[in-house]
């Protein structure tokens, strides 16, 4: 059992993290696939599945910097940062 100090270094440590938590939602339909997502990330969020579409391998890499989601052609990818509920579509 953790005391009420150690708790509450745990939670103000985890509240300060440097990287935000986000999720990544990728439109299957609307990509076709050219990659300029996977080789515009500096950070490699982003890897190629088999079907040659992009899937996010480490989210918590990523800093939001917008790049990928800014030069997507297809509009096929969204960022959602926390808190933000997933829209289907």
């Amino acid at each position: 059992m953790l005391s009420k100090k150690t708790k509450v270094k745990y939670t103000e440590k985890k509240k300060k993290s440097k990287y935000p938590m986000v999720s990544f939602q990728i439109f299957d339909k609307w990509c076709k696939r050219c990659g300029i997502c996977v080789d515009l990330c500096i950070h490699n969020v982003f890897m190629v599945d088999e079907d040659g579409y992009p899937r996010a391998v480490k989210p918590v890499e990523c800093n939001v910097c917008g790049f990928c989601i800014t030069r997507c052609p297809d509009f096929a990818l969204r960022i959602l940062e926390r808190g933000e509920k997933n829209a289907q579509g």
